[in-house]
């Protein structure tokens, strides 16, 4: 637990100072997908996969982060920072390939981002 509260300390300071980075953005909220939500939203989880259709579900990514912000982490909602629901909804959107690669995520941007899941084929 002292390991993750430092490493999250150190995450907090990194992003504090390369906030316009979306490399950064990613992998920062990468890092809290995987000590906050990945337990449940990968197999053999109990919350559903995110894929990008549960995604775009959300319609924008504005509406996507208040979800995230309101109802995650399940029956812990609330205690990131904003800036790692930021972070956390940048990663989940440029993994289902909901935003671009150089897109930095925020506040002011994100009510301009379209979700829309891309067309799969019957095969897929």
């Amino acid at each position: 637990m002292r390991t993750a509260l430092r490493f999250v300390g150190v995450l907090l300071l990194v992003s504090a100072c390369t906030r316009s980075n979306p490399e950064t953005q990613r992998a920062l909220g990468e890092t809290v997908y995987a000590i906050y939500c990945q337990s449940c939203h990968e197999a053999p989880g109990t919350g559903p996969r995110l894929t990008p259709s549960v995604l775009a579900s959300r319609l924008t990514a504005a509406r996507l982060y208040t979800y995230n912000q309101q109802q995650m982490p399940y029956s812990a909602e609330g205690i990131l920072s904003d800036e790692d629901y930021m972070n956390v909804t940048a990663w989940l959107l440029y993994r289902a390939s909901l935003i671009e690669s150089n897109k930095t995520l925020t506040m002011r941007n994100m009510d301009n981002i379209a979700l829309i899941a891309p067309k799969t084929s019957p095969s897929q």
